[in-house]
């Protein structure tokens, strides 16, 4: 599903007016009456009472279509306009006619009592109008309702008023909802935080735009879908053997973190991979022998520390022609000798790799070990490890996540999946895909190594880049899901995620 910015959505939205003829109020109308839908559904008490905050723009005009409505289907409904109707939007104001002639009531001004009895509040005061701080009198009304209701029971129009449509950003207040209904396309201000902290649960809705416009319109990213997850799904044919469904190999563990190692493997086993290879300092590989039955182990020679040592690296090479994937970086130290091997090794690696965990801080001090590759390549930071790939601090990359990605993608020429909130997969030529699964129950040691195995695997599966890492956050965030609802978000450990995998898979498998 395409994510358009600000200016697009509004081109597009004139497209539609000006050349296919389709007038602005049947646009709001059909906006109106998904954002009623929306307020009935997420009502089911005996009583229906509804304070809709209307702002001067067209997102007022939306609300004062859903405030009729409502008002039409039973419900007591206050529409409150803090200003005079005269400097309402011309579509607004037909709409603002029509709820009068439906005996819908309007004041200037609410109490905070009917803030706090209202079953529904719908936040129709700013959507994407704003590019700063919030004044006024809707500054005042969004604290009053923060205050009393702290996002229960309000329902957002396109988006939370305060929020920034397109990076998310909270200038000095927002609206909090447990729900916003967003209108034609999802906004990228919806999926990245503060925004989509603010927005609750997300819900798209069509407000008769035809497809063809949107198919036509430029757009910034797109959201995974189910649909297209399920087609990426490699193929498993009857006479599949181990051979067919891929070889990989994971480079990875030291002294003290044999753990990410084992993760990673057995993640990439549960992802469908055929074979695995783990190489590892010699002398960890008795530790991990008897947990990891199916892994074909590669001990290799170490530095003085215990570590991954240089003399790895020809040995290594000897064999990539024998796998199809390969992954690097889980739990291998930041060891300065280990450093060496591992920017030697990703320069010279001739297929498709993962350059996860320590391995990120290791190329960090030399890009140009990845950005002249040719052969695929994948990097998967959090916030912390772009930081160090990008020079400069945590704080920096979180403001602009996206535009950070995109840097990333150019500078190391590689795909990049941001982890966080969402995560982010980018592709050198701008390609951007955004998964729309996201779990508090992931927040735990060892989700990453099992993200990188299952990406590795699906990689060596044959998917591109951007498909293998799509669609292991898809799977990952299904299972993330599934577990949720049986246990909660709390007490999930990372090999609770990657035995959920199959299940994920199958699931998607089917449909």
């Amino acid at each position: 599903m395409k994510i358009l910015s600000t200016e697009q959505m509004r081109a597009l939205d004139k497209h539609c007016i000006d050349d296919l003829n389709i007038p602005g109020i049947i646009l709001m109308e059909h906006a109106g009456q998904a954002v009623a839908n929306l307020a009935v559904a997420m009502h089911t008490g005996p009583s229906k009472f509804a304070v809709v905050l209307c702002g001067k723009r067209n997102n007022g005009g939306d609300g004062l279509v859903a405030a009729r409505i409502l008002q039409v289907r039973g419900w007591m409904v206050l529409a409150i306009l803090p200003f005079e109707p005269e400097i309402l939007s011309s579509d607004a104001l037909v709409m603002f006619a029509r709820a009068i002639g439906d005996r819908v009531p309007f004041r200037t001004a609410v109490t905070d009592e009917e803030l706090a009895e209202a079953d529904i509040i719908i936040d129709a005061l700013l959507g994407t109008g704003i590019d700063g701080p919030v004044r006024g009198e809707a500054a005042e009304l969004i604290y009053r309702v923060n205050a009393i209701r702290n996002g229960s029971g309000v329902l957002a129009v396109d988006l939370p008023s305060g929020v920034d449509a397109d990076s998310g950003k909270v200038y000095n207040i927002a609206m909090r909802a447990a729900h916003t209904v967003t209108l034609a396309l999802p906004k990228m201000g919806l999926l990245v935080n503060p925004g989509a902290e603010y927005a609750g649960e997300m819900h798209v809705a069509s407000i008769g735009i035809p497809p063809a416009a949107v198919a036509e319109t430029r757009y910034v990213a797109e959201l995974t879908e189910r649909k297209e997850a399920h087609a990426w799904l490699p193929e498993r044919p009857a006479e599949s053997h181990k051979r067919s469904v891929g070889w990989m190999l994971v480079i990875a563990g030291s002294p003290g973190m044999t753990g990410a190692a084992a993760l990673t493997c057995r993640s990439a086993y549960r992802s469908g991979v055929g074979l695995v290879r783990l190489a590892l300092p010699a002398a960890l590989v008795p530790a991990l022998n008897a947990q990891l039955t199916e892994v074909v182990f590669r001990p290799m020679p170490a530095t003085a520390a215990g570590t991954l040592g240089f003399r790895a690296v020809a040995k290594l090479l000897s064999e990539a022609n024998e796998v199809d994937a390969a992954l690097i970086g889980p739990g291998l130290s930041h060891n300065r000798a280990t450093g060496i091997a591992i920017r030697q090794l990703v320069a010279q690696w001739p297929g498709p790799l993962v350059v996860d965990a320590d391995a990120l801080t290791a190329v960090a001090e030399d890009p140009t070990c990845v950005s002249t590759r040719t052969a695929p390549t994948i990097l998967t930071p959090h916030p912390g490890e772009m930081a160090r790939l990008l020079g400069t601090t945590t704080l920096e990359v979180q403001v602009d996540r996206l535009a950070m990605a995109k840097q990333a993608a150019e500078k190391y020429h590689a795909t990049i999946v941001f982890k966080g909130t969402p995560t982010l997969v980018v592709t050198p030529d701008g390609t951007v895909r955004i998964n729309p699964h996201s779990s508090p129950a992931l927040a735990t040691a060892g989700s990453g190594d099992v993200l990188a195995g299952s990406i590795t695997a699906l990689l060596a599966q044959g998917l591109s880049p951007v498909h293998a890492a799509s669609l292991a956050l898809y799977i990952g965030g299904i299972a993330a899901q599934n577990l949720t609802t049986r246990h909660g978000t709390r007490g999930i450990t990372a090999t609770d995620i990657l035995e959920e995998l199959p299940a994920a898979m199958g699931e998607l498998a089917r449909g």
